[in-house]
């Protein structure tokens, strides 16, 4: 479940996964990027802040940076299907 106006890093989090960022979800680092598979259409627009940052890395991505989020900086509307490695439940509470 995600929460109105939640990102998916903050959904992620509240849910107890840990998801791979160095900056905390600040949308510095870019680490947090992760590929759209379905459900493209339930995610808001990038805002500019995100575009840009994707900009900045999509010819280091497959497919050219097409279906790349950023997770501290999305929101969806609906149901999405995605791809991030080192997404994991957390244990011990770390």
């Amino acid at each position: 479940d995600i929460a109105a106006d939640e990102t998916i890093i903050q959904a992620a989090w509240r849910n107890g996964l840990t998801w791979p960022t160095i900056c905390g979800g600040a949308g510095t680092c870019k680490t947090c990027v992760f590929l759209t598979l379905d459900g493209a259409e339930h995610l808001l627009p990038p805002e500019p802040w995100e575009a840009s940052g994707l900009r900045s890395i999509a010819a280091s991505l497959p497919v050219n940076g097409q279906g790349w989020r950023l997770a501290c900086q999305a929101k969806v509307l609906g149901d999405i299907r995605l791809r991030k490695s080192g997404v994991r439940r957390k244990v011990d509470g770390r």
